[in-house]
């Protein structure tokens, strides 16, 4: 018999509350999930780190690191390791094998979420490798970072960035940036704890911008056509393993080898796709696994869908091999190389010379103008000398500019401690700083020897490090 407040005797209100399980983590909702902006699982873990007000590659090795060393496929048992990890291979992560499953499936344990497997490209590309699908650093827009900023919302990577065929932003209509525009560095793929979100993680430098750079080349409207359509057929894929698994290319090269073979189409399909007959016969044999770019490529092309040659791949050939045309022309046909452009090359060196440009080095001034450094040196060979004196004159005023900093935040750390009544120790002094490893630095010992002898602190205890 319950009572009137709708309790069994006996029993309190506190006896009918039901605690949901904590997490360990924090569960932090990843950004536009399911959507063709959802964010990638490497953004995700370092938006936890900040979350937590860590550096994200701390939190991956205090956190993951150990719940990893039993794993025989797992070559990175330290925290020292795990940040060579962090940097420059963690990309895999969001790919496919191992990593790819057991890092989202710890996150999820450790979070209490269960979508973060979804933050990886097999919803995106299905099971095809990393290797020629995924970029080996990330890529950005410029100007989706100012616009959310802008917004106040949370700064994050899309998984779409991630992608080798994704050249453009969606929304914005321009190239994705991968190095950035100050330092030309390529970017952690989990961040130490120098960077902010939206910063280089190697400078610090903002990464956005509302607009293009000046010497970058107009987009034309064939490009533009071509990456419109990979973001639908990407759109399609995720839906199909969304609602029915993760969509398996095994099904699209035997739909496509019927359908071959049916309408006797080899040779004729590979020159009107601009691809060799030897390698498609590869492709549909299983011994050449080709990149995402070149499938589809081939199907945009063809006019048809990845998606329609695995579910009918009959009528999806059929027109193109009963006309014997294309209404669209292959990308890799093309040569890559591009003819040199003289007076924009030439414009952009005078810029950065008069200073309309930032200071670059004739190498980040090639890598703008997406030419060789020795075809401008060959080119202008005034202008490329002149570039250089100026470059490392602004080189030595930046170093000579940041170690005064040093020594300023070390002497004024050293002051501080002293004025506390603390002993200014070395240590001491380096736990105050931004960078604690800057007290490594010749000159900031230097300074803060000359602090201690200006506050006669020499006779006590100098080498006292403690």
């Amino acid at each position: 018999m319950k009572s009137a407040m709708g309790y069994s005797p006996g029993q309190t209100r506190f006896q009918t509350l039901s605690v949901p399980p904590r997490s360990r983590l924090y569960g932090v909702e990843p950004r536009s999930g399911g959507t063709v902006w959802s964010e990638c699982l490497t953004s995700y873990i370092n938006r936890l780190g900040w979350q937590h007000g860590v550096s994200p590659r701390a939190l991956a090795a205090q956190e993951i690191g150990p719940l990893l060393v039993d794993a025989e496929w797992w070559r990175y048992p330290s925290p020292q390791l795990m940040g060579v990890f962090c940097a420059a291979n963690a990309m895999s992560i969001n790919g496919s094998g191992n990593l790819a499953t057991t890092w989202p499936t710890l996150l999820e344990q450790l979070t209490a979420r269960t979508d973060l497997h979804f933050l990886t490209s097999p919803w995106w590309i299905g099971d095809l490798p990393v290797a020629r699908n995924l970029r080996s650093s990330p890529a950005w827009c410029p100007a989706c970072y100012t616009e959310w900023k802008q917004q106040g919302l949370p700064l994050y990577q899309t998984l779409l960035w991630m992608l080798q065929v994704i050249t453009i932003c969606p929304t914005h209509k321009m190239r994705l940036v991968e190095r950035c525009p100050s330092c030309q560095g390529k970017q952690a793929v989990i961040v130490s704890h120098k960077a902010q979100p939206g910063e280089c993680t190697k400078c610090t430098v903002w990464l956005g911008t509302e607009e293009p750079p000046s010497f970058e080349q107009p987009l034309n409207d064939e490009l533009m056509d071509w990456q419109k359509w990979v973001v639908s057929t990407l759109k399609e894929l995720r839906s199909t393993s969304v609602s029915s698994g993760v969509f398996s290319w095994k099904a699209f090269f035997t739909s496509l080898a019927k359908g071959l073979e049916q309408q006797k189409g080899y040779s004729q399909l590979a020159q009107l796709a601009g691809i060799d007959r030897t390698l498609l016969y590869e492709w549909v044999g299983g011994t050449v696994i080709p990149s995402l770019e070149m499938i589809l490529n081939f199907c945009y092309v063809c006019d048809t869908t990845p998606m329609q040659i695995a579910t009918n791949p009959f009528a999806s050939l059929e027109r193109v091999l009963r006309t014997g045309s294309v209404s669209r022309s292959s990308l890799h046909r093309r040569s890559s190389r591009q003819r040199f452009d003289h007076e924009r090359c030439l414009n952009f060196l005078q810029s950065i010379l008069d200073g309309r440009e930032e200071v670059l080095s004739v190498r980040q001034a090639a890598m703008r103008l997406k030419c060789a450094a020795h075809v401008l040196r060959l080119h202008f060979p005034l202008e490329c000398e002149l570039i250089t004196q100026q470059y490392h004159e602004y080189q030595r005023q930046c170093r000579e500019k940041y170690l005064e900093e040093v020594r300023e935040e070390v002497r004024n750390a050293t002051v501080t401690l002293h004025t506390q009544g603390i002993s200014p120790t070395r240590r001491r002094v380096a736990a105050l700083l931004k960078d604690p490893d800057r007290m490594r630095m010749p000159e900031a010992r230097r300074a803060w020897q000359i602090v201690r002898q200006e506050l006669n602190l020499c006779e006590k205890n100098l080498v006292i490090d403690c």
